[in-house]
C-alpha cells in the first residue's frame, strides 16, 4: 500500500449511516471534511486489530487506533485548508471535545450498551449479526463490559453511598446539559465555527447521528436530543452533503418509509374500533367467568337458599332466633 493512501478499518453501516459506530463515523466524517481520500474497509472484527478496537487507520506500514492520532494524520494530509480556517478556534475545539468526552460520551455508551431494552432489541443483535462466527457470541458482551467500565469508572468514587440509579440519573443529567451547550454554541450556523465543518462537527455527528437514525425506542437522551432541532439538522446536513445514499440505499429507504406510512394508516383505521373491541372483550370475559361459576358450583349455596322454602319462610328465621 502506498504511503499516501489511507485505509480505515471500521464497523459497517446501517440505518443510512456509513458506520453505526460513533468513533468510526467521526473519523470518516473528518476525512470527508478535510478532503482526504480514505478507503473504508468494513472489518466488523476488532479482535485481531493492534488495539483490539475499531476504527484503525492504516497509513502505509503504520497503523493507529487512538482518536487524536488518527485525526492528526488526516489533518496533516488535508489539501483543502479546512482546519486552517478554524485554527483560531483550537482552544474552543479542545474545550468542547473535553466536554463531549466527560459529559456526553457516558450517556451515549449507556444508551447503546447498558440500557436493557436498547441492548436486547438493537445493539446486541446488530453487532452479533455483523461479527464473524464464532466471535459473534463473544464480541457484543466484550463491548458491553468495556462500555460499562467507561461509564461507571468516574462515578464510583464512593460506591457505598451512591446507588447505580443515582449514577445513571447524573449521567443523563450531564448529557442533557452538554446538548444544551452544544445547541447554544451552534445556534443558526451551518457548523460550529461558521460555514466550514471542523473536528468538533465530526465528533458531534459521530456521537449523535447513530442515536437519531437507529430504531431505538423511547429514551431520555434521544428525546432531549430531538428537542435540540439545530443539532438534528447538523447531523442531517452532514449525512446528506458528505455521505449521500447510493441508488440502492435510496430504494431501501423509500421502501421502509412506505412500509412505515402503510402501518400508520392501518393503525389509524383500527383506532376508532379499539374502544369497541375492548368493551366486547371485557363483556365476553365477564360472561365466561359467570358461566364458569354457575357450571362449576361456585354459586351452589346461593341457589339452594333461593330454592329451599324453609329459607324463604320468615317463621323459620324467628324460630332460629328463639332457639338461639
Amino acid at each position: 500500500m502506498a504511503d499516501d493512501v489511507l485505509e480505515l478499518d471500521i464497523w459497517g453501516g446501517d440505518w443510512e449511516l456509513p458506520s453505526v459506530d460513533p468513533d468510526c463515523l467521526t473519523v470518516l466524517a473528518f476525512a470527508k471534511f478535510c478532503g482526504v481520500p480514505c478507503t473504508a474497509i468494513k472489518r466488523n472484527n476488532p479482535v485481531w486489530t493492534p488495539s483490539g478496537t475499531l476504527p484503525v487507520l492504516r497509513n502505509g506500514n503504520k497503523s493507529s487506533s487512538r482518536m487524536s492520532e488518527m485525526l492528526e494524520i488526516i489533518r496533516k494530509k488535508s489539501p483543502t485548508g479546512v482546519t486552517n480556517q478554524v485554527g483560531q478556534n483550537d482552544a474552543n475545539i479542545k474545550a468542547f471535545t473535553s466536554l463531549l468526552e466527560q459529559k456526553l460520551l457516558p450517556a451515549v455508551l449507556h444508551t447503546w450498551w447498558l440500557d436493557d431494552q436498547t441492548y436486547v432489541d438493537v445493539t446486541r443483535p446488530w453487532y452479533a449479526h455483523a461479527s464473524p462466527f464464532p466471535l459473534n457470541f463473544y464480541i457484543p458482551g466484550r463491548l458491553q463490559r468495556t462500555a460499562a467500565s467507561v461509564v461507571y469508572m468516574a462515578e464510583t468514587v464512593d460506591p457505598d453511598n451512591v446507588t447505580r440509579e443515582e449514577i445513571v440519573a447524573k449521567i443523563y443529567k450531564d448529557a442533557k446539559e452538554c446538548l444544551n451547550h452544544l445547541s447554544y454554541r451552534l445556534g443558526e450556523q451551518d457548523f460550529f465555527f461558521g460555514s466550514l465543518p471542523s473536528e468538533l462537527d465530526a465528533k458531534v455527528v459521530g456521537y449523535l447521528a447513530p442515536l437519531l437514525n437507529a430504531p431505538i425506542q423511547t429514551n431520555r437522551l434521544i428525546n432531549h436530543l430531538k428537542a435540540c432541532t439545530n443539532l438534528c439538522t447538523l447531523c442531517n446536513r452532514v449525512l446528506m452533503r458528505y455521505f449521500p445514499l447510493s441508488p440502492e440505499e435510496s430504494e431501501i429507504k423509500r421502501k421502509r418509509e412506505e412500509e412505515k406510512r402503510q402501518k400508520m394508516q392501518i393503525d389509524s383505521l383500527e383506532f376508532p374500533n379499539k374502544k369497541r373491541n375492548i368493551f366486547f372483550a371485557a363483556l365476553f370475559a365477564a360472561v365466561a367467568m359467570i358461566s364458569y361459576a354457575l357450571t362449576s358450583g361456585l354459586v351452589k349455596f346461593e341457589t339452594e337458599m333461593a330454592n329451599n322454602p324453609d329459607y324463604a319462610d320468615d317463621d323459620y328465621y324467628e324460630e332460629e332466633d328463639e332457639n338461639g
